[in-house]
């Protein structure tokens, strides 16, 4: 994050020795490691729930990219089994009407063999 080499931070070491003294350096290096310290886990949670976060977003996408999917679907099954409905129906009707013309074939045919029948 900082450019910051072995000399300068000697630098910035003896300057705190001369304005801060010996008896307050440690204390200062203390609580500059506590505060370091906390500074990374509030890194490493704040990193940690980005990932959560993101991760949770590409779920949900993926949720709603399959329901779009499976929504899709279901109305091409719903189409497919309309129009076989459709078409059973049809068949249905034809095979009625063709019954009803054999039915009425079957009576025009027993009259013509009634009417023709020689016996008395």
């Amino acid at each position: 994050m900082f450019d910051v080499g072995f000399s300068e931070l000697l630098v910035c070491f003896i300057v705190a020795l001369v304005v801060l003294g010996p008896e307050r350096l440690p204390k200062l290096a203390r609580t500059l490691g506590r505060w370091s310290g906390q500074a990374k886990v509030y890194m490493r949670n704040l990193t940690t729930e980005l990932d959560r976060e993101t991760r949770l977003m590409e779920l949900k996408k993926q949720v709603e990219e399959a329901q779009k999917l499976l929504s899709e679907q279901a109305q091409e099954a719903k189409a497919s089994v309309g129009k076989l409905l459709k078409d059973g129906q049809d068949t249905k009707d034809e095979v009625e009407k063709l019954l009803k013309d054999g039915q009425e074939s079957k009576a025009e045919l027993e009259k013509l063999a009634k009417d023709s029948d020689p016996r008395p």
